[in-house]
């Protein structure tokens, strides 16, 4: 499910701003990009969001632009052997270091804060921070959530109403087989009388070939079980659960679609696949 979400907090004197973007996934895919006085906290700020349980998670977490450096420092000998590189590359290929000074400083390394890090104080305004940007991506998330919701149940209503068109087609089939058969068989022979007996006994064998109505019970207690997980406030990971209903489901549908020998049928049953793998794209985004 997507969502953002975004926190700040003061580290060691250093203002500091994460801000998270979710996207849909079937997993929990993390990237997360730290400043280098971070850097080895970064399993903290992994396990801080494995909360999110699904998505593809961008975690940036960058100093807040009014951050003061009280105590900046110039690592001078780093910053002349980068000089010193950059210079001998400039007369291989001919180029100018005028106006390098401004890249320099902004090499990895060459302007660092000469404050240690003090561990607790880091972990508690990371905890801070990470907690309030994951609260808020959860909210983004949950209103996104309640339109699924919707969106599924009305789709849910549609398959019960296709399946309700079905009924009156399947009861008419057999009686419609019947009389096809006998025409047929008129066709074939004028002289010879069909046999009525044999004739009843292919009616019950094709009856209970294509007899649809286990398969149309079995959809509709699939429908309901699929809607009591939604309404099931209780469960806040329901999205796996829906999706192997719905594997149920398609089924269902798929053998009654097998078994239709009807067009009228068939249409209603392209229709119900329909609704299915919107249901499918809509159940991988759920958590």
């Amino acid at each position: 499910m997507t969502g953002f979400g975004s926190g700040e907090a003061t580290i060691n004197g250093i203002g500091y701003r994460v801000e998270l973007k979710a996207l849909n996934s079937k997993g929990l895919d993390l990237n997360i990009k730290l400043p280098a006085a971070l850097k080895s906290l970064e399993a903290f700020v992994r396990q801080s969001l494995m909360l999110l349980n699904r998505g593809k998670i961008d975690c940036i977490i960058s100093e807040s632009a009014s951050s003061h450096h009280a105590a900046a420092k110039l690592n001078i000998s780093l910053l002349e052997l980068y000089f010193e590189q950059i210079s001998h590359f400039a007369i291989e290929k001919n180029l100018s270091t005028d106006g390098i000074l401004p890249a320099l400083l902004q090499m990895p390394g060459v302007v660092g804060d000469d404050t240690p890090l003090e561990p607790e104080e880091a972990v508690a305004g990371l905890g801070v921070m990470m907690e309030a940007a994951v609260i808020q991506l959860n909210v983004y998330r949950n209103d996104e959530g309640r339109s699924l919701e919707k969106d599924l149940r009305e789709r849910i209503a549609t398959i019960r109403s296709l399946m309700a068109e079905i009924l009156p087609y399947e009861i008419a089939r057999v009686p419609r087989v019947k009389e096809r058969l006998l025409q047929t068989l008129k066709q074939l022979s004028t002289e010879l009388p069909a046999d009525e007996g044999r004739l009843e006994i292919e009616m019950v064998f094709y009856a209970d070939k294509f007899d649809i109505s286990e398969e149309r019970t079995r959809l509709a207690i699939h429908c309901d079980y699929f809607e009591q997980e939604l309404s099931d406030a209780g469960k806040m990971e329901k999205g796996k659960k829906l999706g192997f209903i719905v594997q149920e489901m398609g089924r269902e549908v798929n053998t009654i679609g097998s078994k239709a020998n009807d067009a009228n049928i068939q249409q209603m049953v392209v229709l119900m696949k329909d609704e299915m793998e919107k249901i499918k794209e809509q159940v991988s985004n759920i958590l």
